[in-house]
């Protein structure tokens, strides 16, 4: 008796990284769900949605407010496709209230300190999460991928949230311990996509 395997599929889904925020422009910001794109930014936002060329199947965005700005022009130009609102905020590890109001240089050495503890469990107060509970919001948003139905997903997310995807498609079995950890944040400076920059990847279901 011949045995048929079952056909393979394939997702193949783009990263999208939120355009310039904000934040990013050196500006103090009230918490990171109401950061909003500079005029720079929404011009990138305006930009990449014309570059892309696939047609996807799914839209995703974050709940924060710069990637549904950047997400915006893609989303208006596919009225057709499905969007939603997925768990690919960024890594937030400071404490929300203690920084609220400050600019990125402001929070400089606390997440110079931050890094250097290098504790994967570690959680640094009010609203802010363990790089484990990232890495596990991570891994749940590559499941969700792979079980989509859909021949191409384009998910409009954050710097940390797709230089970790990359790496845990890298390395799917790979420990979240201080190892991880540290490699993930001594790559990130050569690793660290441009805003609204287009990354490929494909996983298999």
């Amino acid at each position: 008796m011949r045995i048929t395997e079952p056909e393979m599929t394939t997702t193949q889904f783009l990263l999208i990284r939120h355009g310039e925020s904000e934040a990013n422009a050196g500006l103090p910001t009230p918490s990171p769900t109401e950061i909003r794109l500079t005029r720079k930014g929404r011009e990138q936002a305006a930009a990449v949605a014309e570059q892309i060329t696939e047609r996807p199947d799914l839209i995703v965005t974050s709940p924060y407010l710069r990637t549904q700005e950047t997400a915006e022009p893609f989303i208006r130009r596919h009225p057709e496709v499905p969007d939603e609102i997925w768990p690919v905020q960024e890594f937030t590890y400071l404490d929300i209230r203690r920084h609220a109001g400050t600019t990125e240089a402001e929070r400089g050495a606390a997440v110079a300190e931050y890094w250097s503890r290098c504790d994967p469990l570690w959680k640094d107060g009010e609203g802010a999460e363990s790089f484990t509970e990232f890495c596990a919001r991570i891994d749940t948003a590559i499941a969700r991928i792979r079980a989509h139905t859909g021949k191409v997903v384009a998910v409009f997310a954050h710097g940390y949230v797709i230089h970790a995807i990359e790496m845990r498609l890298a390395e799917p079995d790979e420990t979240v311990g201080a190892g991880f950890m540290n490699r993930f944040i001594t790559t990130w400076p050569t690793n660290a996509p441009a805003h609204c920059e287009v990354r490929r990847c494909t996983v298999s279901a």
